[in-house]
């Protein structure tokens, strides 16, 4: 069987692909399975499945969206590298891969953390006294 696309990796990631070229595309179930070399019944059970819930946004917590009227996309500010994309695949569930837990609730604390960080040092800099010089004051930094 010859594939144009390669399968994505993850459960997630490959129903998404189903599910594009499904109600896109408006592939059949037959050459949706060629194009990601997987069997036609995966691609029945994958447009089966309940659609995940559309993600937000922005975070809860996070600032305010520039007002320049420019919708924000939802994306990564910086690549993760290959370790640490293997590690987080390893440590997925490999039925719903969904990561545990416990490990979510480390990153959003170790996040909220960091915010909280930026945010007293926004509040320092705004409190401090405008130089007589005319320049801006130096800007805060945040070690990591």
């Amino acid at each position: 069987m010859t594939t144009t696309n390669p399968t994505p990796t993850t459960l997630g990631a490959r129903r998404a692909a189903v599910r594009h070229l499904a109600d896109v595309e408006r592939l059949s179930n037959r050459e949706i399975a060629r194009r990601l070399g997987i069997h036609h019944r995966t691609v029945a059970r994958d447009l089966a499945a309940p659609a995940p819930a559309p993600a937000e946004e922005t975070a809860p917590d996070a600032p305010d969206a520039p007002t320049s009227g420019a919708r924000i996309e939802t994306r990564l500010l910086h690549p993760l590298d290959p370790q640490t994309i293997q590690d987080l695949n390893v440590l997925a569930d490999p039925r719903t891969g969904a990561l545990p837990a416990g490990l979510l609730r480390a990153i959003h604390a170790a996040a909220e953390r960091r915010r909280a960080d930026w945010q007293r040092a926004t509040e320092r800099r705004l409190a401090e006294p405008a130089p007589a010089s005319g320049r801006p004051p130096a800007r805060a930094h945040v070690a990591p």
